[in-house]
């Protein structure tokens, strides 16, 4: 039973027997922090240095708008020229490209009346892009959303 008094005295849950000065030196000593061993634990952090990449694309049919769509998925900024395409095959883009980046927690923002910004969650914009814009079509009165 010795031992076994002795390890509860040494861990702090034995008796109340010793004098209360021991007590609050065992108390110091295991509220100190544990001494420097030379070996940290490294934990990496997003600097600057490392540059997120900013995809352009002037896709030219549906086809591409699931390739266009992956990198949103990696986190990649979009911005999307559909100004070239007939009217119809840009809306169908601009609509999944929109469905992709809500479901991302993305947002989607119009540059000009043909050039589109999508981003994923982790990118934050700032400024009114859309109240820039004059002139071209109007795609969200196309869309019949306005």
């Amino acid at each position: 039973m010795a031992f076994w008094d002795g390890l509860l005295n040494w861990l702090g849950y034995g008796h109340d027997e010793d004098t209360p000065a021991g007590n609050q030196l065992k108390e110091l000593e295991w509220s100190s922090p544990p001494p420097h061993t030379g070996k940290a634990k490294l934990v990496s952090l997003p600097t600057a240095r490392q540059a997120m990449r900013l995809v352009i694309a002037r896709p030219q049919s549906f086809d591409q708008a699931a390739a266009l769509a992956e990198n949103l998925k990696n986190y990649r900024p979009l911005i999307v020229n559909v100004e070239a395409l007939p009217f119809d095959e840009a809306r169908r883009i601009i609509d999944f490209l929109s469905g992709a980046t809500y479901a991302l927690g993305g947002r989607v923002r119009r540059v000009t009346s043909g050039i589109f910004l999508f981003t994923s969650s982790n990118v934050d914009l700032s400024g009114d892009l859309e109240e820039q814009v004059t002139g071209g079509i109007n795609w969200l009165e196309a869309a019949g959303r306005k």
